[in-house]
């Protein structure tokens, strides 16, 4: 008995935690804080407002940001075995709130009026510590907040030009520019052919028959080196941003609708289906890690 009780008298603090002496005693694992940075860019540049690029989609236009803000939701990394790991994300009530991140990328340099000067690039918070290999992550808002009311909800979802309506919701996704054949081309992502609200409801809706949410899976992240990049020069490759191909009265690009044919390639590269297009997570493109 004397010998084991100076046995643990010795021993080093941090090696008594994990022994405990001879007793089974649950070890909480440490926890790492993480932030996870998100950078934007058009093809090889970084992007910013006030800045013009060239060669973009399948005109080689140019194009002169006026916006640039993506909500983000449902993080979590993976482990090299494959597992799942939720990330507890930090509760700032200015880029993230309720497990919703804003990341923005565009201040109030050249055509960029639209937003704030604040902008946001990392997404922030902390899970047990581990090896992990994998992050994955959705585009948007998720249902339970997407139908609530803007004008009482708190940052970063309290921004009524990020918001379209009881029914329909958020705007997932908020890219616009100005290219040399239209003075706006812009890309609005969100919930469309959403129902009425349910019976007894003055607000929200019964369901939308597209939701238009793109699951991330981005293998091989380094959380210690690695970067989220959204890439508007990937995105915008396949598409004619010259022209209005869904014809006049309607919107100058894709607002996401189901019968605007300038959606079809965007949401190509979203691995998102539209119309008789089924939806290929494989041909998304917008978004990599590095």
């Amino acid at each position: 008995m004397h010998s084991l009780l100076r046995s643990c008298l010795v021993l080093p603090l941090a090696l008594l935690g994990g022994l405990g002496c001879g007793e089974d005693e649950p070890q909480t694992p440490a926890r790492l804080t993480v932030a996870i940075p998100v950078v934007a860019r058009v093809g090889a540049e970084p992007f910013a407002c006030g800045r013009t690029y060239t060669d973009v989609g399948t005109t080689k236009t140019t194009y002169e940001p006026m916006d640039f803000r993506v909500y983000v939701h449902d993080v979590r990394l993976v482990t090299r075995g494959g597992q799942e790991v939720p990330v507890t994300l930090d509760e700032d009530n200015t880029w993230q709130h309720a497990g919703v991140v804003l990341l923005d990328f565009a201040n109030k340099d050249g055509l960029c009026t639209q937003g704030t000067a604040g902008m946001n690039a990392a997404i922030r918070g902390s899970v047990p510590g581990g090896d992990y290999t994998g992050l994955r992550f959705t585009l948007g808002v998720p249902e339970d907040l997407n139908h609530g009311d803007v004008s009482t909800a708190p940052a970063p979802l309290g921004d009524t030009s990020l918001f379209w309506s009881w029914r329909s919701g958020y705007v997932f996704a908020r890219i616009e520019g100005r290219t040399k054949g239209l003075p706006q081309h812009v890309m609005h992502l969100g919930s469309t052919d959403c129902a009425p609200p349910p019976a007894g409801q003055t607000n929200g809706t019964a369901g939308c028959a597209n939701e238009n949410r793109p699951q991330l899976n981005l293998e091989g992240f380094d959380l210690s080196t690695g970067k989220v990049v959204m890439d508007l020069g990937a995105l915008f490759a396949d598409s004619n941003l010259d022209v209005n191909a869904s014809g006049p009265n309607t919107a100058v690009g894709c607002m996401s609708s189901p019968t605007d044919v300038d959606c079809a390639p965007l949401f190509e590269r979203l691995g998102l289906a539209f119309g008789e297009q089924a939806a290929n997570p494989a041909a998304q493109a917008f978004i990599r890690a590095e």
